[in-house]
């Protein structure tokens, strides 16, 4: 069997780095930064900014245990979107209160939180806690605790991540010039990230080993989700 997992980084005595932790960490800082960077440029208040990236962490996290205990009890870990709707959720309610544009807000954050996404699948698949269905394709991996290939689900998931960057990177620039969006409001990135998100989440998940009954219901949820992205883009392209 070929080793092709790295679930420690560093072990130096009694100090033992992991690698999903460590890329966790660095992502979650990297997004709390551009986060803080992004609404600092946008004009809202510092103190503010801060009070609100450390409760919606709070509460993400919290969102997060949650999620991913109702889909894979006993067993711990993090749901990505579980954490998303709890800090999107922080973010709504205090945007509504201290009369900031939800959707401006959104917008930063979509770009924010992308490099979490991309780091926290390469510590995920770097610990070899996602196999996938067993494959006989040349990109099927080794597991720990696995005779036969499988699927690399957190790679395939990072990649598809870094590629929404990418394209977002560009959209940023141009998407104001979309002659399909006439009113040129925002909350578009926000919703072109809900909706790439999710078909990446949707596509992968049917390489897992997830059972018909709950594949079946994130199908439903994902499609529903993404019906009401489609609706919520179509109702503002126009609307002044």
């Amino acid at each position: 069997m070929i080793k092709t997992m790295l679930p420690i980084l560093v072990a130096l005595g009694p100090i033992t780095v992991y690698s999903f932790s460590f890329f966790l960490g660095i992502g979650f800082f990297l997004t709390a930064f551009i986060a803080w960077r992004r609404l600092i440029d946008l004009g809202q208040e510092e103190e503010k900014i801060l009070d609100s990236l450390i409760l919606a962490s709070i509460v993400g996290l919290v969102f997060s245990k949650l999620f991913f205990a109702l889909e894979n009890f006993p067993l711990s870990g993090y749901s990505f979107w579980g954490g998303i709707t709890g800090a999107v959720l922080v973010f709504f309610l205090l945007t509504r209160a201290w009369k900031w544009n939800f959707w401006q807000v959104a917008d930063e954050l979509a770009f924010a939180v992308l490099p979490l996404a991309v780091l926290s699948q390469v510590g995920a698949f770097l610990a070899g806690s996602t196999p996938g269905r067993p494959t006989l394709m040349l990109w099927g991996l080794y597991f720990p605790g696995m005779l036969v290939r499988s699927q690399p689900i957190s790679l395939f998931m990072a990649i598809g991540f870094f590629a929404i960057l990418i394209y977002f990177l560009r959209v940023e620039r141009n998407w104001r010039s979309w002659f399909w969006y006439k009113s040129k409001a925002p909350g578009l990135i926000f919703l072109l990230f809900l909706a790439l998100g999710v078909s990446l989440t949707l596509v992968v998940d049917f390489l897992t080993l997830s059972g018909i009954y709950w594949l079946g219901l994130k199908t439903i949820a994902c499609l529903s989700l993404l019906l009401a992205v489609g609706i919520t883009i179509w109702r503002r392209k126009s609307k002044k």
